[in-house]
């Protein structure tokens, strides 16, 4: 039953006492947050460029010329599941972080109530009434608004808030380090599609090759002039050329299937228009210097959040072991009459304060501050791992990607002779200079030579994904 209260000095001195109390807050405790020093590299070992401080474009994947694959990349921004759910976390995180920072701010509640008593005839006074049972009948009615806050004295909630909004910062970090890896992987997946498109043409080429010289073999056997052992040998390479065809075809469709839950939709009837790398454009890459990495990449970025976040766990953690301070205050209005609720004679007020302050938890409360310290010193090294990672992946890169251009010109290069010994055989297996095993040779070191070559071809698509990856994919905050 709260005591009806009028503004007097003794009300005046409390309402000071509490505003002094108020004015402790901001005493916050906690730890300085400092970021774990790295070292950056001077340059790249790998790049020749090392002097040049431009960077991929966001997207990226335009330098490869293609329009279809464009076209890939946003239905897959619209429609990726992954992607989906690294935005459904980040809301998450925002109303954590609203959550969090409620204890920031006054709560403001209202009441009300009606009621009514009986009891044995003893007495009448004006505010109960007789029954003519000889009950005495007590009427009451009463409207107030209350409000409260904790006084946040030594930073702690501050520091909650503050938590919650790194962690909201990691939680979008996070959806940028998604989308990179959903931007390569369909990437990867559409060149590596048309890279098994390029290699079944090779081999039916090839396969249709090798028929037309078993065709004629056959005939030269019937003319006695070719051999039962040529024409078996010229039939187990058709059928080898044959075999290989089907792998080829279910590797497709397996990338196929792989592109189209990318994009977030069942693989049936779902095509790709594109038939090969030819038509596509390979882009030069520039690395930037690697002192400009560690704000490039959403990983780095997203780990440095998650450690922002732990070290002000820390002071959350340490201010609950310290004393607390809430402060309630109420206002309303009080009668026995309905009628008379609204008049000033029914108002009351009342303030109060209460300090409270842990004493014994049986080690809980350090407990929870030595594991937020703990955790603290394990993301610090997830931190320096994922920045150390992230340069050993550009330097990765850049060799791949020097070395996938060498491979693609020795490999040319290969296929150049290979294509020429094959047609200086056939001229001389035509004139009967030299065996039909030599022609057989030279059938299967064209087509190997030419898988290669695709291969090769791939292989520096595939490494220019890696690099942009690597590189953050232009992503900047």
């Amino acid at each position: 039953m709260q005591q009806r209260l009028s503004p007097s000095p003794n009300l005046r001195r409390v309402m000071l006492c509490a505003g002094l109390l108020v004015g402790l807050a901001g005493c916050e405790i906690g730890d300085p947050f400092s970021k774990p020093a790295i070292t950056a590299p001077a340059a790249w070992d790998a790049a020749s460029n090392t002097a040049l401080a431009e960077w991929p474009d966001t997207s990226w994947w335009r330098g490869f010329a293609s329009a279809e694959l464009d076209g890939l990349m946003r239905q897959a921004e619209s429609n990726n599941r992954d992607l989906a759910a690294a935005l459904a976390r980040i809301r998450q995180a925002e109303a954590s972080a609203r959550i969090a920072g409620a204890a920031l701010l006054p709560t403001l509640g209202a009441d009300g109530g009606a009621g009514r008593s009986w009891s044995p005839s003893s007495s009448s006074t004006s505010s109960t009434r007789t029954a003519s049972s000889g009950r005495v009948v007590r009427n009451s009615f009463d409207l107030g608004l209350t409000a409260g806050y904790q006084v946040d004295l030594f930073g702690g909630n501050r520091a909650g808030s503050d938590a919650a909004l790194e962690r909201l910062a990691a939680s979008r970090y996070d959806r940028e380090t998604v989308a990179l890896t959903l931007h390569a992987d369909l990437a990867t997946a559409y060149f590596q599609l048309l890279s098994v498109r390029d290699r079944i043409r090779l081999a039916e080429d090839t396969l249709r090759n090798a028929e037309d010289v078993l065709a004629v073999l056959e005939r030269q056997r019937q003319l006695g002039v070719a051999s039962e052992l040529e024409v078996a040998q010229q039939r187990n390479s058709v059928a080898s050329q044959r075999a290989t065809i089907p792998a080829l075809r279910q590797s497709e469709r397996e990338t196929l299937t792989a592109i189209a839950l990318l994009l977030g939709r069942p693989p049936q009837g779902f095509a790709i228009s594109t038939t090969s790398l030819d038509a596509l454009a390979l882009p030069a890459v520039k690395a930037g210097l690697p002192s400009a990495l560690l704000a490039r990449r959403p990983d780095i970025r997203k780990a440095e959040a998650d450690l922002r976040a732990a070290n002000r766990d820390i002071a959350v953690a340490q201010a609950a072991r310290l004393p607390s301070l809430d402060l309630t205050m109420g206002a309303g209005l009080q009668s026995s009459a309905l009628h008379t609720l609204l008049q000033p004679q029914s108002a009351l007020y009342s303030l109060a304060a209460s300090l409270t302050a842990p004493l014994f938890q049986g080690g809980r409360l350090e407990g929870q501050e030595d594991l937020n310290r703990a955790r603290y010193q394990e993301l610090a090294e997830t931190y320096g791992k994922a920045a150390i990672t992230a340069f050993g992946d550009v330097e990765d890169a850049l060799t791949s990607t020097a070395n996938a251009a060498e491979r693609y010109t020795y490999a040319r290069e290969a296929f150049d002779q290979a294509r020429e010994a094959y047609r200086i055989v056939e001229a001389r297996y035509r004139a009967g200079t030299v065996p039909f095993l030599n022609l057989l040779d030279a059938q299967r070191t064209v087509f190997q030579a030419n898988d290669a070559l695709a291969q090769a071809l791939l292989g520096r698509y595939t490494a220019l994904v890696d690099l942009y990856k690597a590189l953050g994919g232009g992503w900047t905050e």
